[in-house]
């Protein structure tokens, strides 16, 4: 998502400064972690960009909240206009985090591309600088060449056994099953869960996304490993993921590719059908990407 971003923003000639960890400052940009760094690359800028996710939630980290709220609450005290691209907010546990949320929605600097239904109606009650999006992330997703293998990706994050899934699998004709990680933090979850043996069924790891543009099925309890999913008509169900649940409603509004857990995973597999969404994804990230485009030209003028 952000290199979509910062590709996009480069090819239209805006010179791009990025608040990165301190292991990536090797290829340029400011140190994220570092008080003055962030203040040094916010007074450079003529606009803040905050390039897309769900950041603005404090279910799995309070501090995480806290840091990005305290970024973009400087950003707009030291008059710097701020863009929310494709960003979601919530869920919000803490009422302390509600009311600082809305502190930062009512500012009139501050320009929103909600990505989702719910994050756009909560935001535009309190900023009417607030658009209807989709995922920026979509613009880095091109045509492949795609096929329906006997074999099923399986993107873990918190479930620590998929044997009652690994069973209906086998018994729908899959060969192959794949673990696939989409965030560090799952390498060694996903790797673990590639070590399983169930006679019939070949399982091992890979870190290579492409392994779903040759899958039969995804199971996924990432976001945007249900996205890509979706997008290449790959059925899918998607496991106790609200903010995907969120986003997807704008596509199709049911609950046919979603689940609460392994038991509903089974049910849904019975008859899940590949979406047929992509044109549509497309045609609104194309869009999406042009109004910022005039957004950021009207603003820096």
């Amino acid at each position: 998502m952000r290199k979509s971003i910062k590709t996009f923003l480069k090819g239209k000639n805006f010179n791009v400064l990025e608040l990165l960890p301190k292991d990536k400052l090797s290829h340029g940009g400011y140190n994220r972690f570092n008080l003055v760094s962030v203040i040094s690359a916010i007074l450079k800028s003529d606009v803040v960009v905050c390039g897309g996710g769900g950041i603005l939630q404090d279910k799995t980290s309070l501090r995480s909240f806290i840091y990005y709220y305290t970024i973009f609450k400087l950003s707009l005290l030291l008059k710097k206009p701020v863009v929310f691209f494709g960003n979601s907010f919530g869920p919000l546990n803490y009422y302390f985090s509600r009311v600082l949320l809305k502190d930062l929605l009512k500012n009139d600097n501050l320009y929103i591309f909600a990505r989702d239904p719910v994050s756009y109606k909560f935001s535009k009650c309190f900023n009417e600088n607030t658009y209807l999006c989709t995922d920026p992330g979509i613009m880095g997703l091109s045509d492949k060449e795609l096929s329906f293998e006997k074999k099923a990706v399986i993107i873990p994050r918190k479930i620590k056994s998929y044997i009652p899934i690994l069973f209906d699998l086998k018994r729908k004709g899959i060969k192959e099953v794949v673990f696939l990680p989409f965030s560090p933090e799952d390498v060694n979850l996903a790797k673990k869960l590639s070590n399983f043996s169930i006679k019939g069924l070949k399982m091992y790891f890979s870190s290579d996304i492409s392994e779903i543009f040759s899958s039969s099925i995804v199971i996924s309890e990432r976001f945007h490993g249900s996205l890509i999913a979706a997008f290449y008509g790959k059925p899918f169900v998607s496991i106790k993921d609200e903010k995907f649940r969120r986003f997807f409603s704008k596509y199709e509004n049911n609950d046919t590719y979603f689940a609460n857990n392994l038991f509903e995973v089974a049910l849904k597999l019975k008859d899940i059908q590949p979406p047929n969404i992509s044109k549509k994804m497309k045609e609104e990230c194309v869009q999406m990407y042009r109004m910022l485009e005039k957004l950021l030209l009207n603003i820096i003028r």
